[in-house]
């Protein structure tokens, strides 16, 4: 758009640029750097940032409109979803957006002493990788608890590093394993880097302790398969057991914040657009990215060139 001469301003919630790049993927899959030059190489086109400014809470739609003759709305799917099972509430239940952002921030320095991951996709292999990589720390105050950080509680000390020691990590999906939803090599790149993939097996609850916190993720052995659009679960009955886990994290898909913008929800947690991606019934009022399809990244990219 700047290209051709338009006037673009980017209003973006949080202190920089980048979204899910940034604050959704590990550096070591997006480096820093290189997203960094991308982005001022679009900002030294003349593109203005108002960062900090969410729409519909700190500026509304009826504003925007009245100040641009377009819209393009790229809000992606920065929320986790939970486990739909019981007892997923515990504090050291958390999502896998929450635990990338957390650990992208700074803020999330190591993890508990086992951590169970649940999912099968790409994201999933990320948040093991990072576990793995972040470890445990055997002397650990109440306060420094791995889900303090992930919430914005706290921030651990860079210090504590050096004490680390490696988290058993466990991942769990309830395909097989050559019919996981993550690319072949990422699953053999975590199973290189020591993760444990239980294949084959879906949640069945979240096994607490009596002062509330998460101690086991009860699973049991399934058979997995998509016939058409629809997914089929059925579970092996007899077959149930539990993954201790200090740390669990749902890694089953993410979901769009409609904060402020629910006039967009079409009711199903997405925007319902015709084939040039605008939103319909809303003339100039375009949408990509996340937000129509969670996918990869260069998925997302692709609508703005429409």
């Amino acid at each position: 758009l700047a290209r051709k001469r338009h006037a673009v301003t980017i209003f973006d919630e949080r202190a920089e640029l980048g979204g899910m790049m940034r604050y959704g993927i590990p550096g070591f899959r997006t480096p820093r750097d290189v997203l960094d030059a991308e982005i001022r190489r679009i900002l030294d086109l003349g593109v203005t940032a108002r960062m900090g400014c969410r729409i519909g809470n700190d500026i509304t739609m009826e504003q925007i409109r009245a100040d641009f003759d377009a819209v393009f709305l790229g809000l992606g799917a920065q929320s986790g979803r939970p486990l739909p099972v019981e007892g997923a509430d515990a504090p050291n239940c958390v999502t896998a957006t929450a635990f990338l952002k957390a650990f992208n921030d700074g803020r999330l320095q190591h993890v508990g002493r086992r951590v169970v991951v649940v999912g099968g996709g790409d994201t999933s292999i990320d948040v093991a990788t990072v576990a793995r990589r972040l470890g445990h720390i055997d002397k650990l105050n109440e306060r420094d608890r791995p889900e303090h950080a992930i919430a914005g509680v706290i921030a651990h000390d860079v210090a504590e590093v050096s004490v680390k020691q490696g988290a058993e990590v466990t991942l769990t999906s309830i395909f097989a394993v050559d019919k996981m939803q993550a690319s072949h090599h990422e699953v053999e790149h975590a199973l290189g880097e020591g993760i444990t993939i239980r294949d084959g097996y879906a949640p069945l609850g979240v096994v607490r302790s009596a002062d509330g916190r998460a101690t086991a993720l009860r699973v049991i052995r399934c058979e997995a398969k998509i016939t058409g659009a629809r997914l089929e679960i059925k579970n092996i009955e007899g077959t149930e057991e539990d993954l201790p886990a200090d740390l669990i994290v749902s890694a089953i898909g993410q979901a769009v914040d409609f904060t402020g913008l629910s006039e967009f929800d079409n009711g199903k947690g997405a925007i319902d657009t015709d084939r040039n991606y605008q939103v319909k019934g809303q003339l100039g009022c375009f949408v990509g990215g996340d937000v129509v399809r969670p996918h990869l990244l260069t998925t997302a990219i692709g609508p703005g060139a429409i």
